[in-house]
């Protein structure tokens, strides 16, 4: 049970696309980082699903890092959130389908694709978050939903970022979201009465509509809605789901231009403030106290991809992570360009270990619910800090990193990495840096100004060829997300 949010380029405050998730598992799911190297496959290559399927593999796939659970075992499948060689960053959230009883809701479709298959699947292969999309539908349409009976995946690129809703039986469509669009998702479907014959902007399985009109789900002679037909009615009622969209809507309403930082506090969301808020009268937990709020105990870990073509790969695309519940979780910066994860991230098992973050981090969270009125502040304050050093020493960081040799030059030259250091450098660097030749080529750089830590270097106001940009201001703004603060 997760919640996603993705930020257009035009509604950021430096000219990113981000994407922002909160994973939510449950029974100590516990997570580790890692990195996959692209890789060369042979002919007749083939992906073997946890539901008994044979997908065939290309013949190339791409270097990613992932989020991942300990242990297949544990929980089927793996990967739970990642970005890719392209900055295509990808995430899920569980959605219900209509008529589908409870105890079959996670069946396993025989020679399906789960959740966390999609997700591996799609940063193996996917250029932009389009592609990412067209992957994912086409193995839904191919191969079948498994082990849900209804999901929702988040993609995005630098340029542009979609929502795709699927059910079982090969039923998808897939949105792109307005550049100037903040689009959110709890646990329930949220497509309405789509545009469906505009496919710079809205792709969908081939028989979409025929299948829901045959299963008596939609009448003809109405506009198709996609959550109307597929969707579980009580599911999009649910205050768990409603309630979160209503306070997450009303939130990013009111941003002008919204930071990695924004999302950051949107994660760690328990309504403080408004009515719905709700804490325990003795300790002042907030956890235990009824409504379902953004930040939970059952929280495996909550990552936000910062995503800047102006830059390559290796330094546009920033992933600030933080393991277990976000409320008292550190948010630290990895660039793509990262060649290892520290120890302390790259390890997880099935019970407490110290040398564990998501299990330092876990038990944290657990003694911080147990006094949360003269625990929270200080970890609050703690990481508040640390977070805000970060952020300011990556200008003069990511400075460093175009200035290195590039691989064809200097195999063997390393990739700084954010999350290596445990101080800040102190200042930034403000002279314009070009990126070694063979990097791969960036969108034309930003002006050299100042800019806030929190947002990075400044990028172009008009990225001239930038994936997606010639169909940006022809896409809709979804009815069902936040509008365009003036």
């Amino acid at each position: 049970m997760c919640t996603t949010i993705v930020v257009g380029r035009k509604r950021t405050a430096d000219g990113s696309v981000l994407l922002a998730h909160s994973e939510e598992l449950g029974r100590n799911s516990a997570h580790y980082l890692d990195i996959t190297q692209a890789q060369d496959l042979p002919a007749g290559a083939a992906f073997a699903s946890f539901s008994g399927g044979s997908v065939p593999q290309p013949s190339k796939t791409f270097r990613y890092l992932s989020a991942r659970i300990f242990d297949k075992k544990r929980y089927p499948g793996d990967h739970t959130f990642g970005i890719n060689q392209h900055q295509v960053a990808v995430a899920n959230n569980m959605a219900l389908m209509r008529d589908v009883p409870v105890d079959a809701a996670y069946d396993i479709i025989p020679g399906g694709v789960i959740w966390t298959e999609f997700i591996q699947l799609a940063l193996e292969r996917a250029r932009g978050a389009r592609e990412a999309v067209e992957v994912i539908g086409g193995l839904c349409e191919d191969f079948g939903l498994s082990a849900d009976s209804g999901t929702m995946l988040a993609a995005a690129d630098p340029a542009e970022a979609w929502w795709l809703e699927m059910a079982r039986g090969g039923a998808w469509l897939a949105k792109k979201v307005g550049d100037d669009e903040i689009a959110m998702r709890a646990n329930c479907y949220r497509f309405g009465a789509e545009k469906l014959d505009d496919p710079a902007c809205c792709l969908h399985s081939r028989a979409l509509v025929e299948d829901a009109a045959r299963k008596g789900w939609h009448d003809r002679s109405e506009p198709f809605d996609f959550s109307r037909s597929y969707g579980d009615p009580a599911n999009l009622a649910d205050a768990y789901n409603t309630l979160r969209h209503e306070m997450i809507d009303a939130k990013t309403a009111k941003m002008e231009r919204a930071t990695v930082k924004d999302m950051m506090t949107l994660l760690r969301e328990t309504y403080e403030g408004t009515p719905a808020y709700r804490a325990d009268p003795r300790t002042g937990s907030p956890f235990r106290a009824g409504p379902r709020t953004i930040a939970r105990l059952n929280t495996e870990h909550s990552s936000i991809a910062h995503l800047r073509g102006w830059l390559p790969p290796e330094v546009g695309a920033v992933w600030w992570c933080g393991m277990s519940t976000s409320l008292t979780t550190a948010y630290i910066p990895r660039h793509f360009g990262v060649t290892a994860i520290d120890e302390f991230h790259s390890k997880a098992g099935p019970g407490y270990d110290p040398a564990s973050a998501y299990w330092v981090f876990a038990e944290l969270s657990r003694l911080c619910d147990y006094s949360f009125n003269r625990c929270a502040g200080v970890i609050r304050h703690a990481w508040s800090r640390f977070e805000e050093a970060e952020a300011a020493d990556l200008p003069e960081l990511e400075a460093e990193a175009l200035r290195l040799p590039c691989a064809c030059s200097s195999p063997t030259a390393p990739r700084p990495s954010s999350s290596s250091r445990s101080t800040p450098a102190g200042g930034r660097s403000s002279a314009a840096t070009s990126p070694p030749p063979c990097w791969p080529k960036p969108r034309p750089r930003p002006s050299t100004r100042t800019s806030p830590p929190w947002t990075g270097p400044t990028r172009p106001s008009s990225p001239e060829g930038s994936r997606g940009s010639s169909t940006a201001s022809r896409c809709p703004t979804s009815s069902s997300s936040s509008p365009l603060s003036s």
